[in-house]
């Protein structure tokens, strides 16, 4: 609700990515999730979009994303 002013329902743990930038160090945990209500508003963020299993790779993912991203795909 923070971020998108979007209800979600949180799902089951997907992954906990440990990933070490230059700068810091990050912890990510990632959960599948379902929208309840809401139209994703970007509050925080310049841009999203939906994407298919066949567009996973059409975007530059970020180095942490990218094991993540890894796995979406093979989970659907």
């Amino acid at each position: 609700m923070e971020e998108l002013d979007t209800e979600i329902e949180v799902g089951e743990l997907l992954d906990v990515i440990e990933y070490d930038y230059p700068t810091f160090h990050l912890s990510m945990d990632c959960f599948w999730c379902n929208v309840v209500s809401g139209s994703l508003v970007l509050k925080e963020h310049e841009a999203a979009r939906w994407l298919s299993k066949e567009e996973l790779d059409s975007v530059e993912w970020l180095p942490a994303d990218v094991t993540l991203i890894d796995k979406i795909g093979s989970c659907l």
